[in-house]
């Protein structure tokens, strides 16, 4: 029975898909008084690296080494009101909040209690999984607190030791090309590894190799990143469609804008708005496909692409629907300030419904964005620049910009999201429908 004196802190999850994340700072030693509201750990996801804050005071016992690869809802650590609490419920509470993966749930359910190790600390379930399996404990490093083995390091090493499975062609590659197939994630069925994964794995070895002819592997938030993709790649059917645009009365609205307010509104506030306006009135764009099946959000949340030095990080402007130019112009300002310095925090990191990335400030000018998952389409802007244009068959120059729609077609037919970026193409050449939210 679970010692009502003791907090158990679980990773969060960020996010409708996120499965894990890198704990990758502790903020308090083991054992340590901690005040309620004061940082307890960091972790890295695909967003960002976030601060978690205790959620109570107390001692601090810490369930988990930095570093490590933490699944969603797992016990991170405890926090207990008695120097002795965390350390006495400890084994109990990791035995208790343990959660081995969908193929080993039901053996470990059905095994008996073994005899002890002698010298070796590890939870019952440890113990039970590994004579099921006859692994040797020793050797093995533990997760748990005080470097205690938990069922996840028995796991995690019989998953090391046991067999890949790989299609006959993947293995051929892969032996030809001295790749281990256990460092390679797969995407088939039942997450066989298939010849374009070992391509891809390939591919990441000779792109990383450094001048002196050494590898250097991803990792932190670039390997999270690179992981997301692939997989976003691999499961969703991705259309882009790409239109070209008559920004002239854009560039000439923005101006006078700016004039009149003395302050500079950004052009990505006018992308948000359109983009906001075309969902309301064509909400499957907006919609979400997750484990539990097709989601359709009331609320139009646009996340904005925000290049840093850490990687690509997507804050979100949320209920961008309400908001007029100076408005979303502020928030994206901030958000972006933010982002830079690597301060966003959960809420301004989740709960985007559609993006939007702007490479136009790097002379861009079409693209094909890859799609955010769980969200059904992006949006790409390429640069507004001065080109040759074709009014009433005549040839004139005019301020265009490219706009790059790519979706998902298992959500969304080309014909509908042809007039969603027609609308959003429409609204761009017409920005007083835009600017005339600013009278609000």
């Amino acid at each position: 029975m679970a010692d009502r004196n003791v907090y158990t802190v679980v990773m969060p999850k960020l996010g409708l898909i996120m499965t894990e994340a890198v704990l990758t700072r502790w903020f308090v030693e083991d054992g340590q008084w901690i005040e309620k509201g004061q940082p307890l750990f960091s972790f890295e996801s695909e967003k960002s690296e976030i601060e978690i804050e205790s959620p109570a005071s107390g001692y601090a016992r810490l369930l988990v080494a930095a570093g490590t690869n933490v699944k969603v809802n797992i016990p991170v650590a405890e926090i207990g009101k008695e120097a002795g609490s965390t350390a006495q419920a400890a084994e109990n509470t990791v035995e208790q909040n343990e959660q081995p993966v969908a193929d080993t749930h039901q053996a470990l359910q059905e095994i008996q209690t073994p005899s002890s190790i002698a010298g070796l600390r590890a939870t019952p379930k440890a113990r039970k999984l590994a004579r099921i399996q006859n692994l040797d404990l020793r050797g093995l490093a533990g997760s748990g607190p005080r470097g205690m083995l938990v069922a996840a390091d028995v796991l995690h090493a019989l998953k090391q030791a046991g067999p890949v499975k790989a299609t006959p062609l993947a293995r051929n590659i892969a032996r030809a090309e001295g790749i281990d197939l256990r460092e390679i994630n797969g995407s088939g069925p039942a997450g066989r590894i298939t010849r374009q994964d070992v391509r891809q794995a390939l591919d990441s070895v000779e792109s990383a190799v450094e001048a002196d002819g050494v590898a250097s592997p991803l990792s932190g938030l670039r390997a999270v990143i690179a992981q997301r993709l692939t997989a976003g790649w691999n499961e969703r059917p991705q259309v882009t469609l790409v239109t070209e645009v008559d920004a002239t009365n854009l560039v000439a609205a923005r101006e006078q804008l700016n004039a009149e307010l003395g302050r500079k509104v950004s052009y990505n506030a006018f992308f948000v708005l359109a983009a906001a306006k075309a969902l309301g009135e064509y909400p499957a764009l907006n919609a979400q496909l997750t484990d539990q099946g097709l989601v359709q959000p009331e609320y139009i949340h646009i996340g904005i692409a925000v290049d840093t030095e850490r990687g690509l990080l997507v804050p979100v402007l949320k209920q961008a629907d309400c908001l007029n130019l100076v408005q979303a112009s502020d928030q994206l300002n901030d958000l972006a300030r933010r982002a830079l310095a690597g301060k966003c925090g959960l809420e301004e990191l989740t709960g985007g419904t559609f993006s939007i990335t702007n490479l136009g400030a790097f002379g861009i000018d079409a693209f094909t964005p890859i799609i955010n998952p769980p969200e059904a389409a992006i949006l790409g802007i390429g640069r507004i620049a001065p080109r040759p244009f074709v009014i009433d068959r005549q040839l004139t120059v005019r301020d265009t910009v490219t706009l790059s729609l790519s979706f998902d077609h298992r959500l969304v037919d080309g014909a509908p999201a042809a007039r969603f970026l027609q609308r959003i193409a429409q609204l761009i050449e017409r920005p007083l429908i835009l600017a005339a939210r600013e009278l609000q």
